[in-house]
């Protein structure tokens, strides 16, 4: 079982997430509790994820490197938790992210089961 840092900072977290996994593969899902769980894109890479406080919104960047066609940015506005996502030898797995509207969740493909840390902003 690994140790986990809280993430005091989402700005600065987020910045280590993004430099642990940029380029692995994702799969983003909405939860609305309408709805449920859809996927919005799978097997894009990953670019980064940001925190910006100014307007309280959590930017996830997917896509291609040099293309213009196959590329995505998530803003989620109101962002009320962050919660990073390993798996037992501590390895991410991805976030969740819960905010107003619902749930947003990043994961890597050809991940398994994961544990789930929670940090509030």
């Amino acid at each position: 079982m690994s140790e986990i840092e809280g993430i005091r900072d989402w700005a600065v977290g987020l910045q280590a997430f993004t430099r642990r996994n940029a380029g692995r593969r994702t799969v983003l899902e909405e939860d609305a509790a309408a709805t449920g769980y859809r996927a919005e894109e799978t097997d894009y890479p990953l670019w980064g994820v940001a925190w910006d406080p100014r307007d309280s919104r959590v930017q996830i960047m997917l896509g291609e490197q040099g293309s213009v066609e196959r590329h995505l940015t998530r803003s989620i506005p109101a962002a009320r938790s962050i919660d990073l996502m390993r798996d037992r030898e501590g390895r991410d797995r991805g976030l969740r992210i819960t905010h107003e509207g619902g749930e947003t969740r990043l994961r890597f493909l050809g991940d398994g089961p994961e544990r789930t840390e929670t940090r509030d902003g």
